[in-house]
């Protein structure tokens, strides 16, 4: 687990590139009140498999860059939803139409949203 400040600048690093690379409406969502399984998810969308790689490629140099290591991605850009896992923070890279298909953010309620561009 890393302190708040840490989290923080981790979750403001993923933003940046995503938003840096055109993405689609990023959130960040609480999801402390669901147990310990991470504190934030933020979802991502983009509208193009092609896009989809770019911001993938551009969170994981970023992220690689400040040193964090042992991240665990899972799916396919190809299927459209990719989750990367960095511990306190999940990622979600969707394409517009798996985003509106799960609906995570409703899943979790207004509320839960902290950041919405």
């Amino acid at each position: 687990m890393r302190n708040k400040q840490d989290t923080d600048k981790l979750i403001k690093l993923v933003i940046d590139a995503a938003e840096d690379k055109k993405a689609i409406n990023p959130i960040i969502i609480d999801v402390t009140r669901a147990g310990k399984f991470a504190d934030y998810m933020i979802i991502i969308s983009g509208d193009s498999t092609p896009q989809l790689k770019a911001i993938v490629r551009e969170i994981e140099s970023r992220v690689k860059a400040r040193g964090i290591k042992g991240i665990v991605w899972e799916g396919s850009k190809e299927s459209g939803w990719l989750i990367y896992d960095l511990g306190d923070i999940l990622v979600h890279i969707m394409s517009e139409k798996e985003r509106a298909f799960y609906d995570l953010e409703g899943l979790w309620g207004k509320e839960a949203v902290v950041y919405h561009e």
